[in-house]
């Protein structure tokens, strides 16, 4: 279990630095276009990357999607990154929230863990919020074979990390909505 977490921290972290950032060209607004609101604050994908990894029958999927530019323009808050992880050999369908650990020890339930990370466009800090369980995702897939992650019904999302010095003002939890990720 513990090789498995390391993979899916190592998926993680490699898809979250490789995409986003300052100089990305932000992709044209349209109604299909991924968005998330953690809290009072809204972002935009500028940017993503989607990967997955088979062992033993079981493939896991990570996909990140991050902001570009100043990240929505809200100071200490500029800037935000969604990683989801998944067993997408589970299929299309409904997922539970979980945390990476449920996931893990799981394979074989739909759980899917989302992170919200806020404060990416600025250098004074970020935090990083987590989905402990209960809420739940719709994953689909389209016609190309990459898969889109939708959460209607907020969940909340509980700061884990802080980075940087953190962000003072942020809270220990925030109201999530997740439209359209891939």
């Amino acid at each position: 279990m513990r090789k498995l977490s390391a993979l899916i921290l190592a998926l993680s972290a490699t898809m979250l630095f490789s995409c986003g950032g300052k100089g990305d060209n932000p992709t044209p607004a349209n109604d299909n276009a991924a968005s998330w609101k953690l809290g009072d604050y809204s972002y935009v994908k500028g940017g993503s990357s989607q990967s997955s990894q088979t062992n033993d029958g079981k493939t896991i999927t990570a996909i990140v999607v991050s902001t570009s530019g100043d990240g929505g323009n809200y100071g200490a808050f500029s800037g935000s990154a969604v990683t989801i992880t998944f067993y997408s050999n589970l299929g299309e369908g409904t997922y539970t929230l979980g945390t990476t650990e449920a996931m893990v020890s799981n394979p074989g339930t739909k759980i899917i863990n989302i992170d919200c990370t806020i404060g990416t466009a600025v250098n004074t800090g970020a935090v990083l919020y987590d989905s402990p369980s209960g809420g739940t995702a719709e994953v689909t897939k389209d016609s190309n074979g990459k898969f889109h992650v939708t959460v209607t019904t907020p969940v909340t999302l509980t700061k884990k990390i802080s980075t940087g010095g953190g962000i003072p003002a942020a809270k220990d939890s925030y109201q999530f909505t997740l439209k359209n990720a891939n």
